[in-house]
């Protein structure tokens, strides 16, 4: 329909432009001495109509042509950047294909045709953790060098990269000034805060890990249960590592929360250093709160072998005989009640405990505890039979 309108418009003025041709007798007069012309107007239109649009045509030739180098320049750039992100992506597809050789020189080549620095950064990066998955730390330098040498030294993403491949080599040392760099750069990112973590873990410095386990929960980087882990086993080794005096470690122990306090690894190891520093009260406190707050047995024959002195040994008796009407079945803590009456020569009430461990759960401990109290009876050979008993559920172990 609107070419059958275009149609009928054109003939229409086509018909018009006839008539005012033919009605149109004026002429045009021009004089350029000695010469003079005389044509008809409707000749002299056509022919200025011509004139112009020759005119454009040919100005519109020329701007091509001069324009020419600049549109090949153009053509040739995005065939470059074409042919780049195409490499870029093999390159992609071939790492994780697990490709990593192949990975790394389509990402070098990439790389290399890379006129815009993002896209340089990209290819560069990828270069760089190929050639570290191969295992060829040199060539992953090489490209970290070419990043850092056309990006600047404050490339947030290089110094990220950088930091964490430098750190699964063990070349903390640098691995520290690179991730130090990036923190100045974003010093709440999270992911610098992880890294610098798995450093300081490491490095085996449970101080810096405390401090950064706490940033991390409170941004929710971490969840409870993580975090919890992660800092109590720094303080074990903040334990193992640096020494204290009964005084010293009560002040410490008293500044944890009270979830680490009560933390059964936790604890027994702060009852230890309690034992080596000749604090066993200290000690038996420690358990026993950790017991009453959160019960595992696993701390009891730390808690029964503990050297008190006799009035003590009395409320600890005490104190057992109130956790077995709550765990009347937890054979830990009949060994460990037997273990307390033997302590303070009660040889029916140690025996009962023993002989009730075995009837839950016969462990070769258990059995030994046992033959030696009725060596001490003189029970003879009631006591070799325990140890044959021991002997064989440790053989079974």
């Amino acid at each position: 329909m609107k070419l059958l309108l275009w149609l009928i418009s054109l003939f229409a003025i086509a018909v018009g432009l006839t008539m005012f041709a033919q009605l149109n007798t004026g002429y045009a007069l021009i004089f350029l001495p000695p010469w003079r012309m005389e044509i008809s107007l409707n000749v002299f239109v056509v022919l200025l109509l011509l004139s112009m649009i020759g005119v454009y045509l040919l100005v519109q030739m020329g701007v091509e042509l001069l324009g020419l180098p600049a549109r090949v320049r153009r053509y040739q750039a995005a065939q470059a950047k074409e042919a780049a992100v195409k490499l870029e992506r093999d390159a992609r597809i071939a790492f994780f294909e697990g490709r990593f050789q192949r990975a790394a020189k389509l990402a070098a080549e990439a790389m290399a045709n890379s006129s815009e620095d993002d896209t340089f950064a990209v290819n560069g990066l990828l270069a760089a953790r190929a050639a570290h998955a191969m295992r060829d730390f040199t060539l992953r330098d090489q490209h970290l060098e070419q990043l850092k040498a056309r990006l600047g030294h404050e490339h947030l993403a290089t110094l990220m990269t950088k930091g964490e491949l430098l750190l699964d080599e063990r070349r903390y040392s640098e691995a520290a000034q690179a991730l130090a760099a990036a923190r100045e750069l974003a010093p709440k990112l999270t992911n610098a805060l992880k890294l610098e973590l798995r450093l300081r873990q490491r490095e085996q410095n449970p101080e810096a890990v405390l401090k950064l386990v706490e940033q991390l929960a409170k941004s929710e980087a971490l969840d409870e249960e993580q975090a919890g882990h992660i800092r109590v086993a720094a303080q074990l080794q903040l334990l193992r590592q640096h020494p204290m005096t009964p005084v010293e470690l009560k002040e410490w122990w008293k500044k944890l929360p009270s979830s680490d306090q009560h933390h059964p690894q936790l604890a027994h190891a702060a009852a230890q250093r309690y034992i080596e520093q000749e604090a066993p009260e200290l000690a038996k406190e420690t358990l026993e709160k950790a017991l009453d707050a959160d019960w595992n047995s696993e701390l009891l024959p730390a808690y029964s072998q503990l050297k008190l002195a006799l009035p003590v040994q009395m409320a600890q008796l005490q104190k057992a005989e109130e956790w077995l009407k709550a765990h009347p079945r937890d054979e830990q803590l009949l060994l460990a009640l037997g273990r307390l009456c033997r302590k303070r020569e009660l040889w029916g009430k140690a025996q009962s405990y023993f002989e009730a461990s075995i009837a839950v759960n016969p462990t070769a401990t258990a059995h030994a505890e046992l033959a030696e109290l009725l060596g001490q009876l003189e029970r003879n050979d009631d006591a070799a039979q325990h140890y044959r008993a021991a002997l064989a559920l440790a053989l079974q172990a």
